[in-house]
Parts: C-alpha cells; sequence; structure tokens
C-alpha cells in the first residue's frame, strides 16, 4: 500500500470518528459548523496529499490582487493548540499512532522531503493530534536580525526622536461587570 492511500485509509479513519462524536455534541456551543469545517479540511488534505503523491507540478505564482478588499472572519475557525483533538475524539489517539508509524517510513520521508507542500499539510494535523514533529517535518530556526555589541550600541549617535509619554488611560482594562458582587443595595430610609 502506497503512502498515499495509507494516508486516505487514516484520515478515513478519523473522519468517521469526528461525525460520530459531533454527532453526540462532543465539540460544544459550536458543534455543527466545526465538524463540518473540520471534516471537509481532513477531506481535501486526503485528496491534495494524494495529488503531491502522484507527482504535483511546481504552483503557480498568482497574480497579485490588490490588497483593499475587507478581510473576512470565518464564524468558526479550528482551535490552534497542540492536542485539541485528543479530547473530544478519543479515537485520534489511535490515529495519531498510525501517522506517527507512517511518517517514519521511507516513502513518506522522501515525499515529504522532495515536496515542501505535503509538510504544509501535515504540520498541522500532527499539531492537532499532538504528535511530535519528525525531523522531515521541522521547520529551520528563523534567523534573527543582528544586533550591535552594547558598546557599539552606546557609542553610535542617535538621531531618533524621544517618545513622547503616553496618555493616561481613562477607563480600566476589564470593564466592571454588575453583579451580586458589584451592586450596593439602596439605602434604608430611617
Amino acid at each position: 500500500m502506497d503512502v498515499a492511500a495509507r494516508f486516505a485509509a487514516l484520515i478515513e479513519t478519523l473522519c468517521g470518528a469526528v461525525a460520530a462524536r459531533g454527532a453526540k455534541g462532543a465539540f460544544g456551543a459550536a458543534n455543527g459548523a466545526l465538524v463540518v469545517l473540520l471534516w471537509s479540511r481532513l477531506r481535501r488534505a486526503v485528496r491534495r496529499f494524494a495529488i503531491l503523491a502522484a507527482g504535483a507540478p511546481p504552483p503557480r505564482r498568482r497574480a497579485s490582487r490588490p490588497r483593499h478588499r475587507a478581510a473576512r472572519t470565518p464564524a468558526v475557525a479550528l482551535p490552534r493548540r497542540a492536542a485539541w483533538l485528543l479530547a473530544p475524539v478519543p479515537e485520534a489517539s489511535a490515529v495519531a499512532g498510525r501517522l506517527r508509524d507512517l511518517l517514519e517510513t521511507p516513502e513518506a520521508r522522501a515525499l515529504i522531503a522532495s515536496e515542501p507542500r505535503a509538510g504544509r499539510l501535515l504540520r498541522p494535523l500532527c499539531r492537532a493530534l499532538g504528535l511530535r514533529l519528525p525531523a522531515c517535518l521541522r521547520l529551520p530556526p528563523r534567523s534573527r536580525p543582528a544586533v550591535a555589541p552594547a558598546k557599539a550600541r552606546a557609542a553610535a549617535p542617535t538621531t531618533a526622536t524621544p517618545r513622547p509619554a503616553p496618555a493616561p488611560r481613562l477607563s480600566p482594562r476589564r470593564p466592571v461587570r454588575p453583579g451580586p458582587l458589584h451592586t450596593r443595595a439602596p439605602p434604608v430610609p430611617s
């Protein structure tokens, strides 16, 4: 069985578990929307992974679009914390183990090494399942700009103008919500 077929079988199992648990209300208040979003993203990942495994052509450059359009805010978004899928879908832990085994195969490593887009599909899935990223999926550390030594910074003339003092805050950081602790009883007439 090739890598794409094994990945499809894994995701099919996960989609079934997500649908079953979602029908029971495991995802909370935004149950229906979150289940549909998760299920569609998983199915899309299967299609994209199969295309990449079959030898997809390199991506085309998109024409630049003007950035003046209003940004759309999705009604519901998938959580981003690590291992978030394990609590509502306990069956996901078995899928995580099978995915870890799949990522350790030489075929999967070769595919990920030759096709960086496969890593972009697999990293969020590994994070959602609580898997530690294998070496083939880890990104190189980001380079930070070099900082001048303290002596060189002190000797360099500063041309920047000093920042003005921040304006005092007129409102508290958190609004006070009226409730039983914050309301006062009216004075008793004597």
